[in-house]
């Protein structure tokens, strides 16, 4: 089982084994992604912008002011095992 600190939990999904991180998801909505981490948070921030008029979202910009998912918190996440995408043409 990875040893992945509690409060980055909610950001992970882990395989049935729970040795690689599946995917990444969105603790506000529920959007999952196997691109890893910068793609969560760039998700986060895309949402959370009121500029971003197509994205906004009203609810991730209160998560974003309450919490800490910082570029530090990505680099955390991308240390941990991962399932990595295979590209098919």
């Amino acid at each position: 089982m990875l040893n992945i600190p509690e409060h980055l939990r909610a950001y992970v999904t882990l395989n049935e084994e729970e040795d690689v991180i599946d995917q990444f998801k969105c603790p506000v909505c529920g959007f999952r992604t196997q691109l890893g981490p910068g793609a969560l948070r760039m998700h986060l921030l895309l949402k959370s912008d009121p500029k971003v008029e197509t994205q906004y979202d009203s609810a991730h910009e209160e998560y974003m002011r309450t919490t800490e998912f910082t570029i530090d918190t990505v680099r955390v996440l991308a240390q941990f095992p991962r399932i990595d995408l295979k590209w098919t043409r």
